[in-house]
Formats: structure tokens, sequence, C-alpha cells
């Protein structure tokens, strides 16, 4: 048996063992912790956990999940960590996050879709009673005649009486196929619960959020869960990168949010086709003077958009451990 300590963002220590060839999450559970986590396979990342002290395997996992700049930093997966001595884990979320509950699935119906770029399809989804998340947290969506469920982030504020999500159109992808072939207004569709520790800290530091293509849709919640608490004087910098102009979505939104925060929008764009603004990938648009106020940092979007911007920012000093980030992880 191995001493498994987790750290947890709000300081709070828990220890519990763990038996061998057993991963960490498993130990935990049977600690009744239960840790962030989603499909348990090494694919999706959101178990991910900083290890400070010990030595462990891991067993197969996705390098989209875990990067292997990544593992050198000393990040692991908890869901196929197998301890080979006593560690100390640190996690990014607070200890409330661990305690142990029954989940219990969302019931929704399907009220509207709208094209909302060449390539984004937005929902509107009725609940019965108004869902409680945090700004950032996703939902596993229910695909209807699928039997599968893809996991999407609310991109409107909580205690709402419908829910809104962003969907990229993905050719052959199930939720993709579903939305442009089968969906009627009315649909069922259900939705584990609100998942995630990628979330808005309520702290009063300047942001820097950082989207590539949907990955615009957890900032929306945020944004508006801001100007909804009159948090207008929280400096906030948005860069969006798409691979086309015509993939720019929620521009009339931000422009009204902008009213309202002290919030600057940067676009940048690939492609120049129909394009007059910046053109490249998004990291392009970080400047130095964007990080001289020590912000909290929010990366949500593709896997290599991910790691450039983290590079980007650790090569400037910036403590890869206050960087918060979202994989948007490709899937059909």
């Amino acid at each position: 048996m191995h001493s498994i300590t987790a750290i947890f963002e709000d300081g709070r220590a828990v220890r519990f063992s763990a038996r061998p060839g057993e991963v960490v999450y498993q130990s935990a559970y049977r600690a009744s912790l239960q840790l962030a986590h989603d499909c348990l396979e090494g694919a999706c990342g959101e178990c991910k956990a900083w290890c400070t002290e010990g030595e462990f395997d891991l067993d197969d996992y996705s390098d989209e999940a875990l990067s292997d700049e990544e593992r050198r930093q000393g990040q692991t997966l908890l869901c196929k960590m197998v301890p080979r001595s006593s560690c100390v884990i640190e996690l990014p979320y607070p200890s409330g996050f661990a305690e142990a509950r029954e989940p219990a699935s969302i019931h929704a119906r399907l009220a509207d879709i709208e094209r909302v770029s060449s390539a984004v399809v937005r929902t509107r989804l009725e609940v019965a009673e108004p869902v409680d998340f945090l700004p950032g947290q996703y939902a596993n969506l229910s695909v209807p005649g699928a039997g599968v469920s893809r996991a999407y982030s609310f991109a409107n504020p909580p205690g709402r009486p419908a829910l809104e999500f962003y969907h990229k159109l993905v050719p052959g992808g199930a939720m993709s196929t579903y939305l442009q072939d089968r969906a009627r207004a009315g649909d069922a569709i259900t939705l584990s619960p609100p998942a995630g520790h990628f979330y808005l800290r309520d702290n009063g530091r300047p942001l820097l959020l950082v989207a590539g293509g949907t990955g615009l849709a957890p900032f929306l919640a945020m944004l508006q869960s801001l100007a909804e608490n009159a948090r207008s004087d929280r400096p906030i910098r948005l860069l969006i990168g798409v691979n086309a102009a015509a993939e720019f979505f929620a521009d009339a939104q931000l422009a009204e949010l902008a009213e309202t925060l002290l919030l600057r929008v940067e676009r940048i764009a690939v492609s120049n086709e129909a394009w007059a603004g910046p053109t490249g990938y998004v990291t392009q648009l970080l400047r130095d003077d964007m990080v001289a106020d020590s912000p909290d940092i929010y990366l949500c979007g593709p896997p290599a958009m991910i790691e450039s911007c983290s590079a980007w920012l650790v090569e400037r000093g910036v403590d890869r451990r206050s960087i918060r980030a979202e994989k948007f992880l490709p899937s059909t």
C-alpha cells in the first residue's frame, strides 16, 4: 500500500491509500473522494493533476489528454496513474468538488437551432427547473437516436429556464449529423450533471481569455455572469482565433458585453479570405503587456492551441499551474 496525499486548491489536504496496481482515481473513490473525471479512459484529460512528490507509472492514454510537455512539467492523469511509491498530488479545484454525491441526469427539450457561422450551430434546450452550474463548466449531451453523448460547455449563465450550447459541425460526427439531418423542436435530450474545474474564479483579478473556435462558448457564460453581477471593474482581454472569418460568431453579443464590462476583444483568422484583420494563429495575438498585471489566464480550444499558448506564457515566466485550460478534443 502507498500513501497518497491530495492537496486541493483551497489548501485542504486529504490522505488515502493506494493498493498495488491500483490507479489513483480508484483509490480516492474507495476513500469516498469523487475526484474530477469524465471518460476514465485517459482520453479527455478531465482528471489531470500535478504530482509534486513520488514515483508512478502511467497506463495507456491519449497524448491529446496529456502531452509530452505536460508530463515533463509534472502533470499526470489520475485515471491512469499507478503509484510506485507514496505520492503528493495537487488538484486544480477546491475540496468541495470531491464530495461524494449521487449524480442526477437533467432532462431537457430542444427548443431551437440556429446556424451562427459557417461551421457552428447554437442550440437552446428548455429545462423544467433552472440548472445550477459554475460558468465555464460543461455537460455531456445525449445524441437522440445515436446511443452516444458528447461534451459541450454551457454558453449562458446558470439559473436560466433554457440552456445554450455551441456545436462545431464535424463531417460524419454523431451530434453534427443529428443537428443537420434529424433534429426537431421538442426532441428529448438528456444531460449529465454539470462537470469540470474550468470555471471562473471570483477573485477580482484581471482576466486573459484565449479561445479557439467554439472554445469561446464557456467564456460567453463567464462574461455574461460577470455582467449580470455588475463586476464591471475587472479588466478583461479576450483573444479569439478561427480558421476563416466566416467561423466567427457571437460578435454582437460580445459588443453588447463590452458596453458593460472592461472588455477588449481581439480576433485573428488563419485565412485572409473575406477578412481584413490580422491573419495567423491566436498565439500571435499574445503580447508581453497582457501578462504584466498577473491576470488569471484561461485557455479553451484545440490541444495544439493550448500547448502553443501555454509554451508562450511559460517562456515569459508564468507558472504553468496558474494557467487554466480546457482542451476541446475532436469527436465523431
